[in-house]
């Protein structure tokens, strides 16, 4: 089963996160061969508090 983790900064919408999820699955089944139903995206939301960009957090 493909388990696919994509960590971002929170904000985006249900909807973004949809055809996100829609399109990365679709990569996996046509690039890897995996079923459809094996795959599994889990989106973690991170504050913007928690990232630090070149030093700088919440950058």
């Amino acid at each position: 089963m493909p388990t696919i983790e994509i960590k971002m900064l929170e904000g985006r919408t249900p909807e973004q996160k949809r055809n996100i999820a829609r399109r990365v699955t679709d990569a996996i089944v046509e690039e890897a061969s995996a079923p459809r139903e094996a795959v599994v995206v889990i989106f973690y939301d991170l504050p913007k508090g928690n990232v630090s960009n070149g030093g700088i957090l919440g950058a």
